[in-house]
C-alpha cells in the first residue's frame, strides 16, 4: 500500500499555470532538468503536436504501440479539404437508417449488442439539426483557414517531400438530384469565403478525361490542398527528431499514473518507468479507453476506412475527387491511383471484409475510365476517431491539471491535425484559452475522480 500526504486542492487554472511556470523556470535557469511532455499516440495528431512543442523547445517524447508510418491517417486519401462539412447533417438519419445493415453501402453497423455504440448512434441522430451543421460548420470553416496556413508554412519551411500541391479537390455527380444538392454546399462553404467554381460534364472532362460520359458535373474546390498522408507523417515526425523530440514505436504503455489529479508518468510494458509532467492524449480511436482510464469520458466510435491502391489508368485522372454517389474518394498516388472510403463501425479491430473493398471499384466503375483494368497493388484499413456530434475534442481534460486532449477528427484528421498541434502547444505554453466548443468539457458527468496509480491494458494500437 502506497500513503500518500493529503494534497492541497487548487483550482485546476492554477495548478496548470505553477506546472508551466516550472517549466519555463527549467528552462531558463537549466536545461538539466526541462519539463517533459509526453504524447500517447504516434499518428499525425501526436506528430504534429511533438513538432510544434519541440520547435518550441519542449523536451516531448511520442509513444505508440506501432509504427508511425502506419497510423490510421497514413492511408487515407490525402484531401486537405478546407472547410469540410461534418458527418452529422441535416436530413441524415433516414439516409443511415437504409444503410445500416447492407455490408455493400458507403455506411455500415454490423448487428452487435453495444451499449457505447448505441449511446453513440442516439446522440449522433440529436447531432443530426439545421442548427448544430450552422454552428460546426463556423468552426471547421475558420479551422480550414488556418490549418491551410500551417500546411503552407510547414512544406515550404521543412521543406517536405509528400507530394504536396494545391490543385484543390473535385465533388463529382452523376446524379442531378446530387448535383444539385452538391451546388448548394458549395453556396454554404462559398459564403465562409471559400471559392468553388462548379463545372459541368463537359466542362469536367476537357480538364479531366478520364472522367466518362455518365458524369454529370462536380465542384472544384479550388482553394483545398494534397498531401501524400504517409510520405507527410513521416517526414514531419523526422523534422520533430531532429528538434529534439524522442519517438517510441513498438512501444506498449501498461499504465498511466496519477497522483492528486496530475499526471506523473507512463509504465511500459517492459516495466520501465517514464516521469512526465504534462500528458497529451493523442491515440485516435483508442483515446476513449486511454481517457477512460484515467477518470476521463471522451465518447468515440472507430469509423473503419478502407483503401485499395491500383496500377494508373489511361487516362489517369491529375486531381483528386469524391464521387459523389458512391462516397468513394480518388487520388492519384505514389504512381498509382487509390480508391478509398466508407465508414464502418465495428468496434476496434482491422478485419478486412472483401465486400468493402470490391464496393470501392464497384463505386468508380460508372465515373472512370479503365478501372476494371487495372491490378491492385495493395489493400488497407485503418480507424478514425469518431465523435458523435462531429467536431473534434481540442482542450484541457477536466478533473485533471496537466492532462490535454486532441482526439476526434474523423475523416478530418489529416486535413486538421497542423492547426490542432499549433493550438495545442499554444493552449500548453502560451495558456491560450482552450476552443470552448472543442473541448472535453462537452461530455463531463458527475463521477469520482481517480486517484493514485490507475492502471489499464492497453489496446491493440494507439495512432
Amino acid at each position: 500500500m502506497v500513503l500518500q500526504a493529503e494534497a492541497v486542492r487548487l483550482p485546476l487554472g492554477t495548478l496548470r499555470m505553477m506546472i508551466w511556470l516550472r517549466g519555463r523556470l527549467s528552462l531558463g535557469v537549466s536545461q538539466l532538468n526541462p519539463r517533459h511532455i509526453i504524447i500517447l499516440g504516434g499518428g499525425v495528431i501526436g506528430i504534429c503536436a511533438a513538432y510544434y512543442l519541440a520547435r518550441r523547445g519542449e523536451r516531448v517524447t511520442v509513444i505508440d504501440r506501432g509504427a508511425f508510418d502506419t497510423a490510421a491517417s497514413t492511408g487515407n486519401a490525402g484531401i486537405i479539404a478546407l472547410g469540410h462539412p461534418p458527418m452529422p447533417r441535416p436530413g441524415l438519419v433516414g439516409q443511415t437508417l437504409k444503410m445500416l445493415l447492407d455490408p455493400a453501402n458507403p455506411l455500415y453497423v454490423p448487428p452487435r449488442l453495444d451499449l457505447d455504440l448505441i449511446r453513440w448512434m442516439w446522440d449522433f441522430r440529436k447531432a443530426c439539426t439545421e442548427s448544430h451543421f450552422r454552428h460546426s460548420m463556423k468552426i471547421l470553416a475558420e479551422l480550414g483557414w488556418a490549418t491551410g496556413e500551417c500546411f503552407d508554412q510547414l512544406v515550404e519551411e521543412e521543406n517536405l517531400d509528400c507530394e504536396y500541391h494545391r490543385t484543390g479537390w473535385l465533388d463529382v455527380f452523376a446524379t442531378q438530384k446530387r448535383f444539385d444538392q452538391g451546388v448548394s454546399e458549395a453556396q454554404l462553404l462559398q459564403s465562409y469565403g471559400y471559392n468553388v467554381d462548379i463545372l459541368t460534364g463537359d466542362e469536367l472532362r476537357r480538364r479531366e478525361p478520364a472522367f466518362t460520359a455518365h458524369v454529370l458535373g462536380a465542384a472544384h474546390y479550388t482553394d483545398s490542398r494534397f498531401a501524400n498522408p504517409q510520405r507527410f507523417l513521416a517526414e514531419l515526425a523526422d523534422r520533430a527528431a531532429r528538434r529534439g523530440a524522442t519517438l517510441r514505436t513498438r512501444s506498449e504503455v501498461k499504465s498511466i499514473r496519477m497522483s492528486n489529479r496530475t499526471f506523473t508518468g507512463v509504465e511500459l510494458d517492459t516495466g520501465e518507468q517514464i516521469s512526465g509532467d504534462l500528458l497529451v492524449l493523442a491515440g485516435g480511436a483508442w483515446t476513449t479507453h486511454l481517457a477512460r482510464s484515467i477518470g476521463v469520458n471522451v465518447p468515440m466510435q472507430p469509423g473503419k476506412g478502407y483503401h485499395i491502391n491500383l496500377t494508373k489508368p489511361t487516362p489517369c485522372v491529375s486531381t483528386t475527387c469524391v464521387l459523389a454517389e458512391t462516397f468513394v474518394a480518388v487520388t492519384p498516388i505514389g504512381g498509382g491511383l487509390r480508391l478509398a472510403g466508407t465508414v464502418e463501425f465495428s468496434g476496434i479491430n482491422h478485419r478486412m471484409v472483401q465486400q468493402r473493398l470490391d464496393r470501392l471499384r464497384a463505386g468508380a466503375r460508372q465515373y472512370l475510365h479503365d478501372i476494371d483494368g487495372q491490378h491492385e497493388t495493395s489493400t488497407w484499413c485503418g480507424l478514425r476517431p469518431c465523435t458523435a456530434d462531429g467536431l473534434p475534442v481540442i482542450g484541457w481534460a477536466p478533473n485533471s491539471s496537466n492532462v490535454f486532449v486532441a482526439t476526434g477528427h474523423a475523416m478530418m484528421g489529416f486535413a486538421l491535425a497542423p492547426v490542432t498541434g499549433r493550438m495545442l502547444s499554444e493552449c500548453i505554453l502560451d495558456s491560450r484559452p482552450e476552443p470552448e466548443p472543442l473541448s472535453p468539457r462537452r461530455y463531463v458527468r458527475k463521477r469520482s475522480v481517480q486517484q493514485g496509480v490507475t492502471r489499464h491494458t492497453a489496446p491493440a494500437r494507439m495512432s
